[in-house]
């Protein structure tokens, strides 16, 4: 009954030069007359999301007003004052586009923040079972919406078919790393190929556009340790903003330098020479926290005002501090066919020290854009019929 009483029009009105709408479930909405106008959705206005449109905003007068408004079939009909233009809206359109504060906050999604707690019962999920079933691997990439990870078992352990998992999130983001095997080789320029432990870091920290989801496939783990590790990135600037506000707004504010020059070693003999000069905590319009870039090894020398080089050598010893914290960390010993999804622009990752043995540890790795995650968590929702609002995801570190 309260979803019927959501999408049912008790009352409309004209308002102003706009539309007042009261719904069966006590809501009132307010549409300015310039935002319905726009977003008209009829032949000749043609709908954004093919881009097919024929509305421009210069052709709609600064005064456009509603002239006229009929309910048909629970629909709203609008003409309008300029060239008696007509217009027709759906309840489920308007309401669910309804920009009033509480409703755009319902439409927006909140994170599940955890610590190392989260070890006892993290995300799971079957690649074999979302290969079977929608609704499965819908599962599977909510979880890591919610959470930042999940953990997926029936994983290939044959390098050639590495596909099925990345096709499972979207398509394969190709980097000067492609998909990359971390294992042991005869000269070594990637620390994820050194046996000795790995701090939490977020990779690839000197791309303007960071990769989004991490994809890990482990094809033979090592007998002696190499395990894998994951941190809440969103969790420790929650604590940094909490103890240190002053440190936390610095480092929102302030860009850090990271590098990344490759000798050519991991991109098929052509050499790259990467940089990036940005925060390394984004905030959304809201000011919500929407992704983090923190890898200590990839700090390059602060090209800063001098005066904002000891607060913020302060904010980064505090917030690493707050990430290296064990309570934080959650440990995976993944085994042969177990993998990680993650949120490489929320989540840390890193590894614990193991022994180099023939044959060797080897895990593959690749990645999927943030905005190709975003698409297939839509497209599933709507073909699996799930009846909701178009939600609002974080853009991570999108500059």
């Amino acid at each position: 009954m309260t979803g019927e009483a959501r999408y049912t029009i008790r009352q409309a009105e004209i308002s102003g030069r706009g539309l007042a709408v009261d719904w069966a479930d006590g809501h009132r909405s307010q549409y300015h007359a310039v935002w319905l106008r726009h977003q008209c959705e009829c032949k000749t206005c043609g709908t954004p999301m093919t881009a097919l449109r024929g509305v421009r905003l210069h052709q709609i007068p600064n005064d456009i007003s509603v002239v006229s408004l009929d309910t048909v079939d629970g629909d709203i009909h609008l003409r309008w004052s300029d060239d008696d233009h007509q217009s027709a809206y759906t309840a489920r359109w308007l309401r669910d586009h309804c920009y009033c504060a509480d409703e755009r906050a319902l439409r927006k999604h909140r994170p599940n923040l955890w610590d190392g707690s989260i070890a006892g019962a993290p995300p799971l999920a079957s690649l074999t079972g979302a290969e079977a079933s929608p609704k499965a691997r819908l599962a599977m990439l909510e979880a890591v919406r919610d959470f930042g990870f999940c953990r997926i078992s029936d994983v290939p352990t044959e390098p050639g078919q590495s596909h099925r998992l990345i096709e499972i999130v979207g398509p394969q983001r190709q980097t000067h790393y492609g998909t990359y095997t971390l294992s042991k080789k005869a000269a070594v320029d990637n620390v994820g190929d050194t046996a000795s432990a790995l701090d939490p870091h977020i990779d690839e920290t000197y791309r303007l556009s960071t990769i989004g989801i991490t994809v890990f496939q482990v094809l033979r783990p090592s007998s002696n340790g190499g395990a894998s590790t994951l941190v809440d990135g969103f969790e420790a600037v929650r604590r940094l903003r909490e103890a240190w506000p002053e440190d936390f707004d610095l480092l929102t504010k302030v860009p850090i330098t990271a590098h990344r020059l490759d000798a050519a070693q991991n991109s098929g003999g052509q050499r790259r020479w990467y940089m990036s000069r940005l925060p390394v905590i984004k905030l959304d319009h809201d000011g919500d926290v929407s992704g983090v870039r923190l890898n200590e090894r990839q700090i390059a020398p602060l090209d800063i005002d001098a005066d904002l080089v000891e607060p913020c050598y302060r904010a980064l010893r505090r917030i690493f501090d707050i990430l290296y914290d064990p309570e934080l960390r959650v440990t995976f010993p993944l085994q042969a066919g177990e993998g990680l999804l993650f949120d490489n622009q929320r989540v840390l990752h890193g590894r614990t020290e193991y022994t180099p043995e023939e044959p060797p540890r080897s895990v593959l790795t690749s990645s999927v854009d943030l905005e190709e995650f975003h698409s297939t968590l839509r497209l599933l929702q709507h073909d699996v019929g799930l009846d909701a609002p178009p939600m609002v995801l974080s853009q991570g570190m999108a500059v």
